[in-house]
């Protein structure tokens, strides 16, 4: 079993180096503890994400889309991120500025596990 070896500092460079704002709460699992079994409310991001645009706090349409999916946002691919942006912003647009609801997103996309 891999345990983080992030430390608190670290950590602050990852906030100042993505802009993640104080209100989000950054935490690194103890040396007893896993990234993929998290406290209530807690979500892994892992800085590869970060790297590839993710940012923080993510926007309610995407944190309901993950949600309903049971999905953290690092076990979607980059092209499936680029995906739910795409077409988030291109219904906004052509819907004059009404929100892409997650039911609505799910009706014309859903995910599906990695071949590879």
């Amino acid at each position: 079993m891999a345990h983080s070896r992030i430390t608190a500092e670290e950590l602050e460079d990852l906030r100042l180096s993505y802009d993640i704002p104080s209100s989000v709460l950054l935490w690194a699992p103890g040396p007893e503890e896993r990234a993929d079994d998290l406290p209530e409310r807690f979500v892994a991001i892992y800085e590869p994400a970060m790297q590839q645009g993710l940012r923080l706090p993510m926007h309610p349409f995407f944190r309901e889309v993950l949600k309903d999916w049971n999905l953290a946002p690092f076990q979607i691919t980059l092209n499936g991120r680029g995906q739910m942006v795409a077409s988030y912003l291109l219904w906004v647009v052509a819907e004059a500025g009404r929100n892409l609801t997650p039911r609505e997103f799910e009706s014309i996309y859903r995910p599906c596990r990695s071949s590879g």
